[in-house]
């Protein structure tokens, strides 16, 4: 990402609601679950210099299916994830996309427990100190999904890196193409209920890592392309960071 481009220049007008559950069929099932979309984030221009960004310097290879954070914690599937990935260690990039959108998530900066999106973290009444949001998690993975490709229905992994830093947020930004057919993010609910979010150039999605059960849908015609990554936090009790792994349930 070059010091003109991506982040440096916004654009117009950006929406950022989270989520009114009430105005979907999954009410019941997500009513106080952290999911936000934001339009208009990223110009076209700084899509395709993100794209750019992922093919500077490596090749689009199978995505595989990760199951921990070693190198070898992983296998193919193509039956269950069929996509390509770049995956891609860049601080400085990760640091310019924070700073595009950290004015448009500033309920998670500091969160207690006991505050409205504690379930982030886990069960509320076990929450214990504060989560503090630190940046975007430096592990980006740029996804390009041709025809007849898909990813399974799952939930994303709590991560928790060797330095405490915690991923329990998933950022998704969506970067083309324009043509693209297919290929939502599907959210899941009981009884066949399904909420689409549509892979609109430019927009970012952001939901909990916890218990929003989602899939990349089939694409049907064109290329989708997005960048995963998540959004790390710290957790503290009376100013220590608490560096253990597990999470309340």
């Amino acid at each position: 990402m070059s010091d003109a481009s991506s982040t440096d220049s916004k654009p117009a007008v950006i929406h950022a609601p989270i989520v009114d559950w009430s105005t979907t069929p999954l009410t019941a099932e997500y009513e106080g679950s952290y999911v936000k979309i934001l339009d208009n984030v990223f110009t076209a221009e700084e899509c395709a210099e993100l794209i750019a960004l992922a093919e500077s310097d490596a090749k689009w290879e199978q995505a595989a299916v990760h199951y921990g954070l070693g190198p070898n914690d992983k296998y193919v599937d193509t039956k269950y994830r069929n996509s390509q990935r770049i995956l891609r260690f860049d601080r400085p990039a990760a640091d310019k996309l924070y700073q595009r959108l950290q004015p448009y998530v500033q309920e998670l900066a500091s969160i207690n427990a006991g505050d409205k999106w504690t379930s982030i973290f886990g069960t509320p009444e076990f929450v214990e100190g504060v989560w503090e949001c630190v940046g975007v998690n430096e592990r980006l993975s740029f996804l390009k999904y041709g025809e007849g490709h898909f990813f399974g229905a799952h939930c994303d992994s709590l991560q928790t890196l060797p330095d405490g830093r915690k991923g329990r947020v998933t950022l998704q930004i969506y970067l083309g193409d324009d043509d693209v057919e297919g290929g939502a993010t599907r959210i899941y609910g009981t009884k066949n209920r399904v909420f689409d979010v549509e892979p609109k150039k430019g927009r970012v999605l952001i939901f909990q890592h916890r218990h929003v059960y989602h899939s990349g849908e089939k694409v049907t015609k064109g290329f989708k392309y997005t960048l995963r990554s998540d959004f790390m936090f710290r957790n503290k009790i009376n100013g220590k960071d608490i560096y253990d792994s597990d999470d309340a349930l």
